[in-house]
């Protein structure tokens, strides 16, 4: 039997969904059924209290078309959210099938948005779908003094590893790591940098750092997901100047700014 014909049967058909949440190498998948599901060779977990959703819409527009995924407050992939949420996104994909019937259709996805906990004991997790994406402006680069790339990304040209700094959190206090091997560095050093440590499967979390100041990093979202003697590594932040990139490996011919921009707008109504 095909979906399509389960799908349009009045006594045969068996429907459930198929819900999975993957973060590179990392996976969950669940099923709004009450028993696992075998399907293209991964297992669908059934889990206490179920979980459903509120629909496939398709308008067009964002916020209409957001997706609603309702299960219990404990559930694994929501737990990435109870903090600051994760680095990467998490994306989302939701199969349509019927229970004893191979054949399936991908009915939606995206990645998620948010997670909210109505109740103690249930979430909400709310998806976009993948046409937001799409739908984004795409950045443009500024006419300006400082360098307008990111660190460490392809425009930049700086590589990361020969800058990595392997350390461990000696101290916290929910705001701030702390450990020795950073106060080697000058202050600011890692200022506008990230730290990253490994979540399984090779998946790394980051956090942006706000500011260094002798052995400590204040961390931008806080210190969720980190714990005492975790490893971590520690990458410096630019300050997005000529003499930064002269620093990081002899980057100047990347540098994307325009150091001598006049003072004046060449628009204004002066003619000097």
């Amino acid at each position: 039997m095909t979906f399509d014909i389960a799908e349009r049967s009045l006594a045969d058909g068996a429907p459930v969904r198929l819900y999975e949440f993957t973060r590179g190498a990392l996976a969950w998948r669940y099923n709004s059924s009450g028993v696992d599901i075998e399907h293209l060779t991964r297992t669908y977990r059934a889990i206490a209290g179920g979980v459903s959703d509120d629909g496939v819409r398709q308008t067009g527009q964002a916020e209409p078309d957001k997706f609603v995924i309702t299960a219990p407050g404990d559930i694994e992939v929501a737990q990435l959210y109870r903090g600051a949420p994760p680095a990467s996104a998490v994306e989302v994909t939701v199969f349509a099938r019927h229970v004893g019937v191979d054949d399936y259709v991908v009915i939606w996805s995206g990645e998620i948005r948010s997670v909210r906990w109505p109740r103690v004991d249930r979430c909400n997790i709310t998806c976009s779908p993948m046409t937001v994406r799409i739908n984004r402006e795409g950045l443009r680069l500024g006419w300006e003094r400082s360098c307008p790339h990111a660190m460490y990304t392809a425009a930049c040209g700086v590589s990361p590893a020969p800058l990595r700094v392997e350390s461990s959190v000696q101290d916290m206090d929910g705001a701030t790591i702390s450990n020795g091997d950073f106060a080697g560095f000058a202050d600011g050093y890692f200022t506008a940098g990230y730290v990253e440590w490994a979540i399984g499967s090779g998946e790394y979390d980051r956090r942006g750092i706000e500011r260094h100041v002798g052995s400590t990093l204040q961390l931008l979202g806080g210190t969720s997901g980190l714990s005492l003697n975790q490893p971590v590594r520690a990458y410096p932040g630019c300050p997005q100047t000529v003499e930064a990139c002269r620093f990081f490996q002899g980057n100047v011919l990347q540098f994307g700014g325009v150091p001598h921009l006049a003072g004046q707008s060449p628009f204004e109504n002066n003619p000097f």
